[in-house]
């Protein structure tokens, strides 16, 4: 079998794949309206939690947060990213 018959049968294998059961994170948060503003969303609260580390580090006396508050930012990222959605990406990444 070439290399170019393994492609096809892959793309008709997936080619009924919908995209609706894999998109779902978006259900959970109301908040945010697109996947786009998600992303936007957990690269500013890296980069707060990533200010607050370096503040930590270089000027602990001027810290007014705690490690429980940089430790809940971390969680609240860890809950935001989109999981389910990785699947239907690799799919779409190995069609292309």
């Amino acid at each position: 079998m070439t290399t170019q018959n393994k492609k096809v049968e892959f793309s008709n294998e997936n080619k009924n794949l919908n995209p609706k059961d894999f998109l779902n994170s978006l259900e959970n948060f109301p908040f945010v309206e697109s996947y786009q503003e998600l992303g936007f969303t957990l690269k500013s609260l890296c980069k707060v939690t990533q200010t607050a580390l370096v503040m930590d580090s270089s000027y602990p006396n001027l810290s007014v947060h705690k490690s429980w508050d940089i430790y809940n930012i971390l969680n609240l990222i860890h809950s935001l990213i989109p999981h389910s959605e990785w699947e239907l990406l690799d799919k779409l990444n190995k069609m292309a």
